[in-house]
Parts: C-alpha cells; sequence; structure tokens
C-alpha cells in the first residue's frame, strides 16, 4: 500500500520532468509577427492566437494598420488556413482590402 501511495504521489512529477524537458528551441513567437499578402505587402500583424475548446489554434486576431499612429487601428479574425507560414512570416494570398473585409475581433 505504502509503494502504491508513493508512485501515486511521483506520477505528475516524472510528466512534469518531461514537460521540463522539451526542446523548445525551434518553437517562434507568433505575436507581432507581420502577415505579408498577396500583392507581397503587408497586410497586418498578429495580435493574439485563438484557440478551439480542446486547446488547438484555429484563427489569429490580426491587426489591420488603417489608422495614423496605430489610432484606430482594426483587428480582424484570420483563420489558420488563411495563412502559409514562410520561413520567418506568414504569407495569405488575401489582399489587404479582403483582409479588411474579415469580421473584427472586439475584445
Amino acid at each position: 500500500m505504502k509503494s502504491l501511495m508513493i508512485a501515486a504521489l511521483t506520477l505528475p512529477l516524472a510528466g512534469a520532468a518531461l514537460a521540463q524537458s522539451a526542446d523548445v528551441s525551434s518553437y517562434t513567437d507568433v505575436d507581432g509577427l507581420e502577415i505579408m499578402g498577396a500583392d507581397n505587402d503587408e497586410v497586418g500583424e498578429i495580435e493574439t492566437v485563438l484557440v478551439d475548446g480542446s486547446g488547438q489554434p484555429v484563427a489569429f486576431v490580426v491587426e489591420v494598420d488603417d489608422g495614423f499612429l496605430d489610432l484606430g487601428d482594426t483587428e480582424v479574425v484570420m483563420n489558420v488556413d488563411d495563412l502559409t507560414w514562410d520561413g520567418d512570416q506568414y504569407t495569405t494570398e488575401m489582399t489587404a482590402d479582403e483582409v479588411e473585409q474579415l469580421p473584427t475581433w472586439d475584445d
């Protein structure tokens, strides 16, 4: 009984050790990354990653620069499927005008 209790108490510690040993060298922080559009111009910048109920990324909140000195900028929701990872940035087949027509995000 005593060994069973010890095993139950150490099990969470083993999981924590595995989580701490993950190789994070290839991870990229997407906050603030530019999104380049179909015309090779910047169409926005990633602000937030949105996840579904299971924790999987499904969309990004993208800041669209439509104001002076970031005043009046709009945040829109762009589906993950609309973006392609291209080395060190995201690209989309959408134009800036199409991105501006996406649903707005109001947090």
